[in-house]
């Protein structure tokens, strides 16, 4: 039996900014035309699984997984830099609240390092399916990743 929960708009918000916390990487100057983006695309799909599991979307984000394709463009739509997503972690989805069991409602997260991105004031992340993300390049702090989620 597949249990669907659905994270009210507080709980998406306080779990981007949770995730934000720990990453390693953010936004920085590699050269002057070029910065390091770290990019953290979460699904919000609610699945049952263990944490720390890997994981791709479920349904109807079965489109994020692993070695799915993928583009980061500029606003005018030139690629700057394309490849394939790698495997996404199961976080919890509500962190505020002990389930006390082994599967847990997730969020399936992929984190993608991209190095020497031609520099832009916004950006768009294209993947095979779905809308396209924008975001812009970050507060330039090595820990604020840049949190996309999937709609």
């Amino acid at each position: 039996m597949r249990i669907r929960v659905r994270a009210p708009a507080r709980i998406i918000i306080g779990f981007v900014v949770m995730m934000s916390l720990p990453a390693a990487v953010g936004c920085t100057a590699s050269g002057s035309n070029s910065v390091d983006l770290h990019l953290r695309v979460i699904v919000p799909d609610g699945q049952i699984r263990r944490e720390g599991v890997e994981c791709a979307g479920a349904r109807p984000f079965q489109f994020v997984h692993a070695q799915a394709r993928f583009a980061v463009e500029s606003q005018d739509g030139t690629v700057l830099t394309e490849g394939e997503l790698p495997v996404g972690r199961a976080v919890n989805a509500d962190p505020s609240i002990d389930w006390g069991a082994e599967r847990i409602p997730t969020f399936c997260v992929t984190d993608l390092d991209l190095s020497g991105v031609p520099k832009h004031d916004r950006y768009r992340l294209r993947l095979e399916e779905g809308n396209t993300l924008e975001f812009g390049p970050g507060t330039g702090s090595e820990n604020d990743p840049i949190a996309l989620v999937v709609p």
